[in-house]
């Protein structure tokens, strides 16, 4: 006979590797949990993730959040950098196009003149710099390009509230 000890730390390994499992398979997808403000939140292309996948985070919500909190205490350098993620526009500089990388607000995109396309369901760079547009040599003349000052990087502003 096993004691009740013993079976709740067998019980609470499994629902650490199912977890760690659970975790693997989001990055296998390209996508990644993190926490922001003590919730978790999944950062990458989130539509690619199947409404039972979901439902399974959605159970073991309360034991992500510990597994992320304890990943973030065994390893510093982990956490930093979970807090210091940026966002913003990152131009291609093969084809011309423009891509959102990190979480951006939708607030700082439209002022950068993207729009939301709710067929797409994603935010869309002004004609014809989105990554979908085609590119300037399948247009007659070439087509509109960036001007040449235009940086390879911009970064969202980081919302810093005192306290």
């Amino acid at each position: 006979m096993v004691s009740q000890a013993l079976r709740d730390l067998f019980s609470r390994d499994g629902d650490t590797f199912q977890i760690s499992f659970l975790l693997k398979e989001i990055e296998d997808l390209g996508a990644h949990i993190v926490l922001a403000d003590g919730q978790p939140v999944i950062r990458g292309d989130r539509s690619i993730i199947s409404p039972d996948l979901l439902a399974r985070l959605k159970e073991g919500r309360a034991l992500i959040i510990e597994h992320l909190r304890e990943q973030a205490a065994h390893s510093p350098e982990r956490a930093e950098g979970i807090e210091q993620e940026r966002s913003g526009i990152r131009k291609d500089m093969e084809t011309g196009k423009l891509h959102v990388f990190g979480n951006p607000s939708s607030q700082w995109l439209m002022a950068q003149g993207w729009e939301w396309d709710k067929h797409r369901r994603r935010f869309m760079a002004p004609y014809p710099f989105d990554r979908e547009d085609p590119h300037p040599s399948c247009m007659i003349g070439g087509g509109p390009k960036l001007p040449d000052d235009y940086p390879e990087l911009m970064f969202e502003p980081q919302n810093v509230q005192a306290a």
